[in-house]
C-alpha cells in the first residue's frame, strides 16, 4: 500500500505525513530509552542504587516509565522537526558522513532546548536542568537519537529524495 503524496510549494517537494509521524514515534522511543540508559549508567550505578549489575535492565525499564512523558513528548516533536529539516536539505545532502553530521547537529540543537522546556513546565527540581549538566545530557541524548535515526532510516530518506 502506497502512502498518499501531497504536493507542497517550496523546498519540500513532497510531504508524507505518515513518515513524519513515524520519525516522531521512533525518536520518542529512542529518546526515552537512551535517556533511561544514560541515567542508570551515569547516576544510578555510581550511587549504588542497585546491588548487582544484572539488576540494571530492570532499573532501565523502571526509568523508562519516568522518562517517557518528558523525553518521549519532546523526542516526538524533535523527530518530526528533524525529519522535516532533512527532507528540506535532501538536495544537497549526500547519504554518507555528511548526513550523519547534519543529523547530529540538528539533534544537538533541538535537544538543547529541552532544559528550557523542562524548566518552563516545572518538571523535576527547580534550576537543576538549567545548569551545564542538563544541557550536556540533553545534547547527548539528542545527538545519539539523531545519529541512530539517520543510520537506520537512511534508505527511507534516499527513497524520499528520489520521489521528489
Amino acid at each position: 500500500m502506497r502512502l498518499p503524496v501531497y504536493h507542497v510549494k517550496g523546498p519540500l517537494m513532497t510531504a508524507r505525513p505518515a513518515t513524519a509521524l513515524a520519525a516522531g514515534a521512533f525518536c520518542a522511543g529512542a529518546a526515552t530509552l537512551i535517556s533511561s540508559v544514560l541515567i542508570v549508567v551515569f547516576w544510578a550505578a555510581p550511587a549504588r542504587a542497585f546491588g548487582h549489575w544484572y539488576e540494571a535492565p530492570k532499573a532501565i525499564a523502571i526509568m523508562c516509565l519516568f522518562t517517557f512523558i518528558p523525553a518521549g513528548a519532546f523526542g516526538f516533536i524533535c523527530g518530526v522537526l528533524g525529519r522535516s529539516y532533512l527532507l528540506v536539505r535532501m538536495h544537497s545532502v549526500a547519504f554518507g558522513i555528511r548526513l550523519l553530521v547534519e543529523a547530529a547537529f540538528v539533534g544537538i540543537l533541538l535537544a538543547s532546548l529541552f532544559p528550557l522546556l523542562h524548566a518552563l513546565m516545572g518538571w523535576g527540581p527547580k534550576g537543576e536542568w538549567l545548569k551545564w549538566k542538563g544541557f550536556v545530557f540533553s545534547a547527548t541524548v539528542g545527538c545519539l537519537t539523531a545519529l541512530l535515526y539517520a543510520a537506520i532510516f537512511r534508505n527511507s530518506l534516499r527513497r524520499e529524495k528520489s520521489l521528489s
